[in-house]
This record gives C-alpha cells, sequence and structure tokens, in this order.
C-alpha cells in the first residue's frame, strides 16, 4: 500500500508535538512539573534551508501558473533530507509536482509535497509547481510553500523513530498570491 507523501511528512514534521505526554505519563509528568520547570526547547537545525518562490502576479483563469520553488541550504552540514511541500490555490483542479533527480514528490488534492535526496552546504535544489486553474476561478489565487531539513539518526532510516523525531525547524510558510484575470 503506497502512503501519501503529505502524511508522511506531516509526520515526520509533527515528530517533535509527539513527545506531549501521554495519559500513562501523565502522573510521572504531574509530578516533575511540580518539583521543577521543564522546558522544552528545539535544538537548531544543522542544516537550515531557505526557501525562495518565483511565481507570476497575474493569470488568466482557465489557464496554468507555474511555481519555481528553490531552496537552499544555508548551513554547515548537508541535509539528511530536505522536504519541500505545501499547499496550492483552491481555484485549481490539476496539479503537477516535479523535482530534481532522485527526489520523490506526490501531489494530493491541494496539498503537494517533495522528498529531496542530500543535499550540500551552499546547494540549491529546485522543485516546479504547475497549477491547471479553473476557468470560472474569480479573484486571487493564495498558495503556500515550506521548506524543512530532516536530520536522520546515525543507523539510518530503519532506526528513524517518529516518536523522537527533532526536525529542529519550524515550519515557516512563504505565501504567494496570483491575481486571476479574465
Amino acid at each position: 500500500m503506497r502512503r501519501p507523501l503529505t502524511a508522511l511528512a506531516a509526520i515526520t514534521v509533527a515528530g517533535g508535538m509527539l513527545l506531549v505526554p501521554q495519559t500513562a505519563n501523565a502522573q510521572t509528568f504531574q509530578h516533575r512539573a511540580a518539583n521543577a520547570p521543564v522546558t522544552a526547547q528545539q535544538a537548531p537545525p544543522l542544516s537550515p534551508l531557505k526557501l525562495t518562490a518565483y511565481y507570476p502576479r497575474r493569470a488568466y483563469a482557465g489557464r496554468t501558473i507555474t511555481y519555481t520553488l528553490k531552496t537552499k541550504n544555508v548551513g554547515d552540514w548537508y541535509t539528511d533530507i530536505a522536504y519541500i511541500g505545501g499547499y496550492v490555490p483552491k481555484q485549481a483542479y490539476k496539479v503537477r509536482i516535479t523535482g530534481p533527480s532522485g527526489s520523490y514528490c506526490e501531489a494530493d488534492g491541494r496539498e503537494v509535497g517533495c522528498l529531496l535526496d542530500r543535499l550540500n552546504p551552499g546547494r540549491t535544489a529546485t522543485v516546479k509547481v504547475k497549477v491547471w486553474l479553473r476557468g470560472s476561478a474569480r479573484g486571487t489565487a493564495a498558495a503556500e510553500f515550506a521548506t524543512a531539513s530532516i536530520d536522520v539518526p546515525a543507523g539510518g532510516l530503519d532506526t528513524l523513530d517518529i516518536h523522537g523525531l527533532d526536525t529542529g525547524v519550524d515550519l515557516k510558510y512563504v505565501k504567494v498570491r496570483t491575481r486571476i484575470l479574465r
């Protein structure tokens, strides 16, 4: 059975949120909270990524919009896995996403995502998202995209524990708007 990329990416990105104590650990957590304050701090990523989006400012209804998403590794280390994803406009009826060689890209409804292999420091990877607009589209086509760097433990993907995964980054979405002309 094939798992949607967006579900995999959501699980890996939200892995840090899964550290919240469950009911079985609630008593231990309350005891700890009563004795000393516990602060959860997320370490900065070893390989932070910078996302730049290129898109048209205007597009005609019934035509296409092509978003070019470039992510650059601005850190000192290579990324184990880089993720680029987001949401396309509501006025879209068809979506296609393509990435560099060796990447795994998928579109599911309005959600798009692309997992990239290793991205060395100072290097850039480009992902293209092509959106077909409905003929009845009006107003503004709003889309948002984000990128994340995921560090895999030394044992490889087999030892990746999604419950203890620390992505080291908060997703910061880049919001883009294209005015639809008629």
